[in-house]
């Protein structure tokens, strides 16, 4: 397996095999945790850029294509 960088997945607590529903909705759960404007730590801020960054890739589907290449899950969708 070659993994390069954070795991999306984990990060978002999901598996390899969400749907775009399950990868949205538990994005705004996450989103709405670890908002600035609602939680100041910055370990929040810092949690709240990590999601959004899973959030981009897994959400497009070319994109959320390359990253399971490269972290050797193959076509997951």
């Amino acid at each position: 397996m070659n993994r390069r960088g954070p795991n999306h997945y984990a990060l978002m607590g999901l598996k390899p095999q969400a749907s775009e529903k399950e990868i949205k909705l538990e994005y705004f759960k996450l989103a709405k945790k670890y908002h600035p404007d609602i939680n100041p730590e910055e370990s929040a801020r810092q949690k709240f850029e990590e999601v959004q960054k899973a959030y981009e890739v897994l959400s497009d589907a070319k994109m959320r294509e390359e990253y399971d290449n490269q972290m050797g899950l193959g076509s997951a969708g």
